[in-house]
């Protein structure tokens, strides 16, 4: 099997780096930079070939030549573009996978040659340190055979969920920008104790590894967040009123409210 990589950004290179490390052989990788340099270092970096388009306007056709999955991670507004521009390259069979937002299958579609098998994926950005998650929803022309071959290209990364299209944009909303969410409270928890009195480095810290080794009590096998709160917030007990304070404050309906921004924003920019 020969993938490869349209644009290494960090999502493509998170994917590939996993790939790698995964044990898949690197004489059977391509992929496309813009730049020269940036094409000799991530050719060093990663051990495959990588072809800048600098210079060459046939680059991304001759890195999808033979390729049984191109993993197309340009940025949304250049997706359309960058993926007419390699249709009369790809073989019929080849697997086009998207990992941009925004751009739906029938616009891929429309910009492929007909009947090209399509995946459209939103991975987060927790790829980067092989933790990430990843909604992915098939095109009609998919086979089950080609979609595990994708699944597989994934696996070092992260873990893939498999949903209808209409719901890769609530997938997005929680885990493509959970992270921020995440990382939001971490900011948050700091300013407070820093408020309350502690310095803020050592506010900034306790924050930090609280935020980590909680991340790690729900990697356990079979851990359930509700009940982890539960045996940390005893009856009448410190934990309990915090959360009973954020209760009131309204905290849930706080994230219902986000993730319907996030979808509404999605709805925008796709439309």
């Amino acid at each position: 099997m020969r993938i490869s990589f349209i644009g290494l950004g960090h999502l493509n290179s998170a994917i590939l780096a996993g790939l790698l490390a995964g044990g898949f052989e690197a004489t059977n990788v391509t992929a496309t930079t813009h730049s020269q340099a940036s094409a000799v270092q991530r050719s060093a970096e990663f051990g495959i070939e990588v072809i800048a388009t600098e210079g060459n306007p046939e680059a991304n056709n001759d890195a999808v030549a033979n390729a049984d999955i191109v993993v197309l991670g340009v940025k949304p507004p250049q997706m359309v573009a960058t993926a007419e521009g390699l249709a009369s390259a790809l073989a019929s069979d080849a697997t086009v996978v998207s990992v941009a937002a925004g751009t739906t299958l029938a616009t891929l579609a429309d910009a492929l040659p007909q009947d090209q098998p399509l995946i459209r994926t939103m991975p987060n950005v927790a790829l980067t340190v092989g933790k990430g998650v990843v909604g992915m929803a098939r095109g009609a022309t998919v086979t089950d055979a080609q979609v595990e071959q994708v699944d597989a290209v994934f696996a070092g990364s992260g873990t893939v969920f498999h949903v209808a299209e209409k719901d890769l944009n609530l997938v997005a909303a929680m885990a493509g920008s959970g992270p921020g969410y995440v990382f939001r409270f971490t900011n948050a928890l700091a300013r407070a104790g820093a408020e309350l009195g502690l310095d803020s480095a050592t506010a900034q810290e306790l924050a930090r590894l609280t935020v980590v080794g909680a991340g790690a009590m729900l990697e356990t096998p079979g851990a359930e967040p509700t009940a982890l709160e539960d045996s940390i917030a005893t009856e009448g007990g410190v934990t309990e009123a915090a959360l009973q304070s954020m209760d009131a404050a309204g905290f849930d309906q706080v994230i219902v409210d986000a993730l319907t921004a996030n979808v509404t924003r999605s709805e925008e920019l796709g439309a």
